[in-house]
């Protein structure tokens, strides 16, 4: 499903946290990336009608995110940097609340699949309250993918977890990618973003500073690293 964002801005006061933004991607990887503060997660919870914009509009298909929100999200998986989960509730109870919400058919079956996948059956009826950090991300992270949705919003997915679970999510995102999902992808580790993205965006104090292939960026940058490539465009 087409994601189309046509210069929103938003604003705080006099502190602008974005500046005019735009993007059009269908079926894509993009990256999101910037230094803390550059206004990354601002655009991402407006994308998923948290924040509303100061000017500009949000489209997902034929669907304006301010005017429809609810018929917007079901169509959204969102992983937000810092998930806030219910710490009386188990894996499969928070699942299953978030299947339930979302209208999706079959959802024991699917829920069964990603504590599978994740290793978190054993867990299944502990409380989130008990669980790890790592463990409680990949309640999140399984939250966003439930019910296969079309646009998929991750902000920092790979903070937190293990080395050998930051491979699955890799697989797992290009799996989606391959089904025709739009993906949004933030994270702060270069050499994801390089690895999966088509495309790139880097912000810097609100501002789009650089945007193409992570090969063009690096070319651009004359560098070898992607590392060293946004070091060169937001130093």
């Amino acid at each position: 499903m087409n994601l189309s964002i046509s210069n929103v801005t938003k604003s705080y006061g006099d502190l602008t946290a974005l500046h005019p933004f735009s993007l059009e991607s269908e079926g894509e990887i993009c990256g999101l990336i910037g230094n803390n503060g550059a206004g990354k997660s601002t655009l991402m919870k407006m994308i998923v009608g948290l924040i509303v914009p100061k000017k500009g509009k949000i489209l997902l298909g034929e669907m304006d995110v301010k005017k429809m929100p609810e018929a917007v999200k079901h169509h959204i998986g969102y992983l937000p940097e810092s998930p806030l989960l219910y710490p009386r509730l188990t894996p499969e109870e928070l699942l299953l609340y978030v299947a339930e919400i979302k209208g999706i058919e079959k959802a024991t079956e699917e829920i069964e699949y990603w504590l599978e996948i994740f290793g978190l059956s054993a867990k299944r009826n502990a409380l989130l309250n008990d669980l790890s950090f790592g463990m409680k991300k990949k309640i999140a992270i399984s939250a966003a993918l439930i019910g296969s949705p079309s646009l998929l919003i991750l902000d920092e997915p790979f903070n937190g977890l293990d080395v050998a679970t930051m491979e699955s999510l890799s697989e797992i995102i290009r799996k989606r990618h391959a089904a025709g999902a739009t993906i949004l992808l933030s994270s702060h580790l270069m050499s994801y973003i390089d690895r999966l993205c088509e495309r790139v965006f880097i912000l810097e104090q609100g501002k789009l500073v650089a945007e193409g292939s992570p090969g063009d960026l690096k070319k651009q940058a004359n560098q070898v690293s992607f590392h060293d490539t946004f070091l060169h465009f937001t130093k």
